[in-house]
């Protein structure tokens, strides 16, 4: 990617600004669990590296994890050698299958084998093939993994450490595997639209700390407050016609090819993709579809004595479970009413039988104490704990359930505002709150935080590890996808590092060593522009002067930025390079504007221009997803054939407006659809097209940065 080497500039200034960094391993994200340094040369980037795959190596898919599709230790090969060259454009990288034990002459060698002997365990002791082992000299690097994942993994390490050290690694042999098998996170997809391509990305941006999984929650809807027609969403698209009641809304849902595409994708960087279809809880979709299964008193709750409901649930599963490339999947299954709680548990079991029939696969599903003597639910069913008022974790590991760590009080997030919640991961409480006798890092052994005696070892082999959540509650207006990126990104590598290391480890991942390494390594995260980065030689990022330039129909105008972006005027409409400007930014523009709502800035990622307000009059507005966001408080003069200058500053903390040199406004959303309660957005800037049919656009302008409007 471009940014890419643009920002590998940046970070040879910054790491030049820290030269202890290159003389030890640096602080990686996550930590490493052994590094025995050898002292003497480090291994330094060269002009041209040869990569080897071991010729009896390269296709197997040696995986003990929960993926059905493993890639080959070639395929992984090749991922690393792209993310190489994307962030070492200086490099050329040959890659070839080959004996890895041929002695060669001086030309710098990386290479790839699996081995059988490493031993990698996890904190409970039972094997792994997510382990490595990364030997480091002068002129070669050995990367030899338990399996192809964990020879993955090895290649994160290596380029985390080839990013902060200025393209060196310090001679060594790192010995390393993660504490804890599942590392991931949840994202609530059911009650906001994600583009596909959003999910990929944010795929490859947890694969870069060594999360193990991505929990996509498929369906959803915002609280009814009595109204049955809610928003509710099912995001996959059925190919039976039997079952289209569920999606009346297409053009927000993903086809199957689409959905195993993102799960290749995720798959390609050592991540599996757990999809998670919610019932009979959180099920308004399914009976606003067959409104006969809601239960009475709360339509989102599917009445699970009808006749019709069991089967409905069993035909839409039915349905996507050869979609899933996973072997386990998680049925939601919270929150459900209490007075049927024998009917949730034989709903549980009978579902955990039906999935294991038709596809061997087992399932999960969110804690929920359901006060019943009679049943209960099986035990080769995997718990997710949230919330203490909902199960005992610890408890229920003695009881021999397997159990995942998604305790709310570190790892849920509500997207906007919430009155339980944080809208980022508290760093605090993750690096010094874990539990309130003794202070600490947290850990997915940690549910507890005020009782240390309340939580299981880091050795309980029930403790299969940890998922942190991000939730949408408000619904698809509360926030743009990119903002969800903003809300997550700090806390996934925080997530990851615990995971992957216990805190009680002697080399656990510390705050300092976090903070020293994450701003460089968040910037260089491979495969991915989630920043939406833009490569810039100075502050202004692009310049387009149009005051002597006729409205012909196809004229090249010229980029005074010095950054090459010249684009093409057609039709009235200038046509860029660009596509999105990430924070932070300013942008101007300076147009005579018609007199109408329309579009003016258009982008991959939402776009501006103008819009009717409901009394009357126009004003700006921002549109993402198909929901346009006006700057309510502000009316644009009638004076529509004037040349207007308008200014747009962006932050991941907001969007604001100026109107010829005047403050304007921020532009903000209402979370409860009251106007009351008020929330700002965070819009990247639209840069693909400029001008609409109608508008003379004069100049168009893009900063790097937040800048005075004088």
């Amino acid at each position: 990617m471009q940014f890419l080497a643009a920002w590998w500039r940046f970070l040879l200034i910054t790491v030049a600004l820290v030269p202890a960094l290159a003389l030890d391993l640096p602080p990686l994200v996550p930590a490493v669990h052994r590094y025995d340094a050898q002292g003497g040369p480090a291994f330094h980037l060269p002009k041209l590296l040869h990569v080897v795959v071991d010729e009896h190596d390269a296709h197997l898919t040696k995986d003990d994890g929960l993926t059905l599709i493993p890639p080959t230790l070639l395929d992984f090969a090749q991922i690393f050698k792209a993310d190489l060259e994307a962030l070492f454009p200086h490099t050329a990288v040959s890659l070839a299958t080959g004996d890895v034990q041929k002695s060669s002459d001086d030309t710098a060698k990386i290479t790839f084998s699996l081995s059988d002997n490493l031993n990698t365990t996890l904190a409970d002791g039972s094997p792994t093939s997510e382990g490595y082992e990364l030997d480091v000299s002068p002129t070669r690097i050995q990367i030899t993994g338990a399996g192809s994942k964990g020879a993955f993994w090895a290649t994160r390490t290596l380029l985390q450490g080839l990013v902060l050290s200025g393209g060196q690694f310090p001679s060594g042999k790192v010995a390393d595997q993660p504490d804890w098998r599942t590392r991931g996170f949840m994202l609530d997809v059911g009650r906001q639209w994600y583009p596909i391509s959003f999910l990929q990305e944010l795929c490859t941006y947890a694969s870069w700390f060594k999360l193990s999984e991505f929990h996509v929650h498929l369906s959803d809807n915002v609280s009814p407050q009595g109204n049955f027609n809610a928003y509710a969403r099912f995001r996959l698209r059925p190919e039976d016609q039997a079952l289209a009641g569920l999606t009346p809304h297409l053009n927000e849902t993903y086809s199957r090819e689409e959905f195993d595409a993102f799960q290749a994708g995720c798959a390609a960087r050592g991540v599996t993709v757990i999809p998670e279809l919610e019932s009979p809880g959180h099920a308004l979709v399914i009976t606003q579809w067959k409104p006969e299964l809601a239960l009475s008193t709360d339509p989102s709750l599917i009445n699970l004595t009808v006749p019709d409901a069991i089967p409905t649930i069993k035909s839409i599963w039915k349905e996507f479970l050869p979609w899933f490339h996973t072997k386990q999947v998680s049925i939601g299954a919270d929150e459900y009413n209490a007075s049927l709680a024998d009917d949730y548990n034989n709903f549980v079991n009978e579902m955990s039988d039906f999935i294991g029939h038709e596809s061997g696969k087992t399932i999960r599903l969110w804690g929920t104490r359901e006060p019943s003597n009679r049943t209960s639910v099986s035990k080769n069913i995997t718990i997710q704990h949230w919330d203490f008022g909902d199960d005992d974790p610890f408890e229920l590991i003695r009881s021999g359930y397997d159990v995942i760590n998604s305790e709310d009080s570190f790892q849920y997030i509500v997207m906007k505002q919430s009155g339980s919640f944080p809208q980022s991961l508290n760093q605090t409480r993750l690096w010094d709150g874990a539990n309130v006798d003794t202070g600490g890092i947290w850990d997915p052994h940690v549910f507890d935080r005020g009782n240390a005696s309340n939580n299981p070892s880091i050795t309980d082999p029930r403790l299969k590890g940890a998922i942190m959540a991000a939730w949408n509650d408000h619904g698809p207006t509360a926030s743009t996808f990119l903002e969800a990126f903003y809300a997550l990104k700090q806390g996934l590598p925080v997530v990851a590092s615990a995971g992957w290391q216990a805190a009680s480890r002697p080399n656990h991942l510390t705050h300092n060593q976090f903070l020293a390494a994450y701003s460089a390594l968040e910037a260089a995260a491979p495969g991915q522009n989630l920043d939406r980065r833009v490569p810039s030689k100075g502050a202004v990022v692009v310049d387009y002067d149009l005051t002597h330039v006729g409205l012909s129909a196809s004229a090249v105008v010229r980029d005074q930025s010095g950054n090459g972006y010249d684009a093409r005027l057609l039709g009235g409409v200038l046509h860029t390079p660009l596509g999105s400007k990430g924070h932070n930014y300013t942008l101007l523009l300076r147009a005579m504007l018609g007199g109408s709502p329309g579009t003016l800035l258009a982008g991959p990622d939402d776009s501006f221009g103008l819009a009717a307000l409901p009394e009357g009059g126009l004003t700006l507005a921002f549109t993402s997803s198909n929901i346009t966001y006006l700057l309510s408080n502000f009316t644009l003069g009638p004076d529509t054939g004037a040349t207007r200058e308008i200014v747009l500053t962006g932050t991941e903390s907001g969007t604001s407006a100026f109107v010829d040199g005047r403050y304007a406004g921020d532009f903000q959303t209402s979370i409860d659809q009251t106007g009351n309660n008020l929330a700002p957005m965070a819009f990247v800037a639209p840069a693909e097209t400029v001008g609409a049919k109608g508008v003379q656009v004069e100049r168009f302008m893009i900063w790097d940065g937040v800048r005075s409007v004088e």
